[in-house]
């Protein structure tokens, strides 16, 4: 009996990652083939157009430092390698949005302290009171791409890939921090 039920989950988990995703009526990539592909069968560049805007981002903030094909093996010593893939999505209003993502867990955990500015519930809750209470007016505000406003400490590199376009197979020695790299959020913080 259980060897049936393992099984059965495994068969589930299959069909999950094979199954298409869909947000606000679009189906959502999983990985840069998969983007081209729903482009080509939809008839349009939306996914890679988000991709561009990406990649027009990293270079804006000079995220990566390009070492070019062959770079020499000194220049690397003491970086780790890593792996880099996209996250797709699809805002409330219909734009593609495309996010680049660090292979984080393949880095060493950091000595010092690894920091996450989050709000409790709680917390937002007692702002919320204590601002009504001295009638003050509440502001929120969103930091676009807050991490590659960061520079980061990790010595990582990674392999440029696909979703790279005219710098594939190019060594990126990364500059920034990156979503999922275990200190970015403590850079950005500080």
């Amino acid at each position: 009996m259980k060897k049936i039920l393992r099984q059965i989950n495994a068969a589930k988990i299959v069909s999950y990652k094979n199954s298409p995703v869909y947000m606000y009526g679009h189906q959502v990539p999983r990985n840069h083939q998969q983007a081209l592909e729903i482009d080509r069968a939809n008839g349009n560049n939306a996914w890679q157009q988000s991709e561009k805007k990406e990649r027009d981002q990293w270079k804006e903030y000079n995220t990566f430092i390009d070492k070019g094909p062959n770079p020499n093996a000194r220049e690397l010593a003491g970086y780790k390698k890593i792996n880099l893939h996209f996250v797709y999505a699809v805002k409330h209003d219909g734009r593609y949005k495309s996010r680049i993502v660090a292979g984080g867990h393949l880095t060493d955990a950091p000595v010092e302290s690894v920091h996450s500015g989050v709000v409790s519930l709680r917390g937002m809750r007692f702002c919320m009171f204590l601002a009504k209470l001295n009638e003050l007016q509440v502001w929120q505000t969103d930091v676009g791409n807050a991490y590659l406003e960061a520079f980061t400490k990790e010595k990582v590199y990674v392999i440029a890939g696909p979703e790279f376009a005219e710098i594939r197979g190019h060594v990126l020695v990364i500059n920034k921090a990156l979503y999922r790299l275990r200190s970015s959020g403590l850079r950005w913080y500080e």
